[in-house]
């Protein structure tokens, strides 16, 4: 699963006041907090850096006065309690909550981004510990409460899609994401991403984010041409169309044709001698070969070696009885071209006028049928 960079930090929530000109003001009442020191930190590089701090008072409050910022991820520090806030240049903010618990406010106000985000850092947390309670039953054995297990994770899943749908443009959006699979909902990313190009282009938390999103979209794309390349490749020899004719070299310096194979069920079978899983798939073609054989099978061994020596090697240690042809032209083999041959090792089963019956079939699956052909 592939999920959004969110901040590692705990959740935050604000309350929002009137700041000076060029300024905003994030006001503080922590009950129990009577001269502590509460620190407002930006992010640079993911690292925080101090802009303002203040000492409460007798009574827990105090002030801090915020240069104008653009819209991202900032966040609140008192004693080891943390809590991210999202502001933008315009929002001024208080929080109040109690000596301990300056990451779960008691409440918040007055900016929208900060507001949202709260809200679902409360719902986030409500949905863990429920999650947590019913995992533990049905990993104790309790089936009966496996359906309400799986509604509740459903419904937060959609929960989450609809928040970061409904906050796009805001910071809290990337909170969401974080719940979400993005190979499942990626035009939600995509959406999401461009809507944050808009509202906070400079925020190395959106650079992450974007880059990430790019990257998996890049490789959904690569992926679609790379499966209707071979769904192009696939087309040009449809089962049932005639096998086309492959001329190569011999091991011994001759040449041979598919074609004086005529009148056989024959395997064509693309490997290379520096191919793992071909050599591993040997034996397996071998106790078929020595099944069907007299029975008019044959195995034409189509080489993408591109070293006669290392073919020829091969063939030898691994005991291959068949025919086998190549023109050392490694991934450029001419009749591997020709066939769209896009991994080894890859078969095309072709009937006794020359046309194909199947193809990509190895193991069971190629003994099935050759069991149904040569009855």
């Amino acid at each position: 699963m592939t999920r959004t960079f969110i901040p590692s930090i705990a959740l935050v929530s604000i309350i929002a006041c009137t700041g000076a000109a060029g300024q905003r003001a994030v006001e503080v009442s922590v009950e129990g907090g009577a001269g502590r020191t509460v620190y407002f930190d930006r992010f640079d590089n993911n690292r925080p850096v101090h802009v303002d701090s203040v000492k409460l008072d007798a009574n827990g409050k105090g002030s801090l006065k915020i240069p104008a910022m653009p819209l991202d991820f900032y966040r609140l520090v008192m004693d080891q309690d943390q809590l991210v806030i999202a502001l933008d240049s315009a929002e001024s903010l208080s929080i109040e909550a109690t000596l301990g618990r300056l990451s779960i406010p008691t409440k918040v106000a007055g900016s929208r981004h900060s507001e949202a985000l709260q809200t679902f850092s409360n719902d986030a947390r409500a949905f863990d510990e429920e999650h947590t309670k019913l995992k533990a039953a049905v990993a104790q054995g309790d089936t009966a409460q496996l359906a309400r297990f799986n509604a509740l994770t459903t419904a937060y899943y959609e929960q989450c899609k609809a928040f970061a749908s409904e906050h796009a443009g805001s910071p809290a959006a990337l909170t969401a994401l974080g719940r979400l699979n993005m190979l499942q909902d990626l035009q939600l990313f995509k959406m999401v991403r461009d809507s944050l190009r808009v509202s906070m282009p400079r925020s190395t938390y959106f650079a992450m984010f974007r880059d990430q999103v790019d990257r998996v979209d890049q490789q959904q794309v690569a992926m679609r041409m790379q499966e209707e390349e071979m769904k192009r490749l696939s087309n040009l020899l449809p089962v049932g169309g005639a096998a086309p004719e492959i001329n190569q070299q011999t091991p011994e310096g001759g040449s041979f044709a598919l074609s004086k194979l005529r009148g056989k069920i024959v395997l064509i079978d693309f490997w290379a001698s520096w191919c793992r899983p071909c050599r591993i798939e040997n034996p397996n073609v071998k106790k078929v070969y020595a099944k069907y054989a007299s029975k008019g099978f044959e195995i034409l061994g189509v080489s993408l070696d591109r070293d006669h020596a290392a073919w020829v090697k091969a063939i030898k240690d691994d005991g291959l009885p068949w025919k086998h042809v190549s023109d050392l032209g490694f991934w450029n083999n001419a009749a591997a071209q020709e066939y769209g041959v896009q991994s080894i090792p890859y078969t095309v089963l072709v009937d006794r006028e020359g046309n194909i019956i199947e193809k990509g079939l190895r193991g069971e699956q190629l003994e099935s049928r050759l069991a149904e052909l040569l009855k």
